[in-house]
């Protein structure tokens, strides 16, 4: 089960959702329901995030709706059709805060050190990219730019000192990320003892998506398969299962620090294989049980 965010022309936005039996509207589907239900103030699902925000973006919610008797003599009527496009998951997150270091290979790379704790960075929300957009390399941006598969996860409510045995109660569910990263301006600002803000956050340089599944249709968020590919070639391949600091610690720390919100996106970090990329490339990122993110890589003003 995955939900996306879709749009057809410039301006019918809806929710929709990959079954096994086919590509149904979300959105209509939790029209009728809401009608069929007699909810006095029906709520208009027309954004995904919204869903999120709503509590309501859960594999358990989905199978309500779709066995509603209503919902299900209209399924035919509610196939998504051709002609629609992925928009992201989440369009508005509050922030999008990022692991450092959390593939000991990828360490080894880099040739860092291993952290002792969780090492937190931010991407500006204005970097998001939805699946099959174009990452666009300025053409002022001298030296090398950088892929970064990662597992991403979204928030479903409002939270602050999460403790771990608590931490998936507060997840909406799990995307995937591109952190694109301007590496020379990265190795500059870190020998200048900068922050690493402006090499990630460039305009398009968080492909996300295309997907949002819910948390509770992952069993193990820490035995998912991530691959990237750039021209068909593998350039990334790993599991979450070497993940340094698991997702629990991951969002207790963070929310001891900040109040996390509904649809803020964590990445969780990138495996070994970060590699240059360049005009004309085209990437694709893979995680198993979450599909496939493509983008394509542009040179742009």
């Amino acid at each position: 089960m995955k939900l996306f965010s879709y749009r057809i022309g410039q301006d019918q936005y809806g929710i929709g959702i990959e079954k096994d039996n086919g590509i149904f509207d979300v959105s209509r589907a939790f029209d009728i329901y809401q009608h069929s239900k007699r909810i006095p103030q029906p709520v208009s699902f027309v954004f995904l995030q919204v869903l999120v925000e709503m509590g309501m973006c859960s594999g358990e919610a989905m199978d309500q709706v779709f066995s509603e008797p209503w919902v299900q003599s209209k399924q035919e009527a509610l196939r998504l059709k051709e002609g629609y496009i992925i928009e992201l998951p989440v369009s508005r997150p509050s922030k999008i805060v990022c692991l450092g270091r959390n593939y000991q290979k990828h360490i080894q790379e880099l040739d860092h050190e291993i952290p002792r704790e969780p090492l937190f960075f931010a991407k500006a929300t204005s970097s998001l990219l939805p699946h099959e957009g174009e990452i666009v390399i300025p053409r002022w941006l001298n030296g090398r730019v950088d892929h970064e598969a990662e597992l991403g996860i979204v928030i479903g409510q409002q939270g602050k000192n999460i403790s771990e045995s608590n931490a998936y109660d507060y997840i909406a569910g799990y995307t995937i990320i591109n952190d694109v990263t301007a590496r020379d301006i990265q190795k500059n600002d870190i020998e200048h003892g900068n922050p690493w803000y402006r090499s990630k956050s460039l305009d398009t340089f968080c492909p996300a998506g295309p997907y949002l599944v819910p948390v509770d249709r992952i069993d193990d968020p820490h035995q998912l398969e991530i691959k990237l590919t750039v021209n068909g070639e593998i350039r990334q391949q790993n599991t979450t299962a070497n993940m340094i600091f698991k997702i629990p610690r991951i969002i207790a720390e963070i929310s001891k620090y900040m109040t996390l919100m509904p649809g803020d996106i964590i990445a969780t970090g990138t495996p070994e294989g970060v590699s240059p990329i360049q005009n004309g490339d085209e990437i694709e990122v893979s995680i198993s049980g979450l599909g496939t993110l493509r983008n394509r890589v542009v040179v742009g003003s």
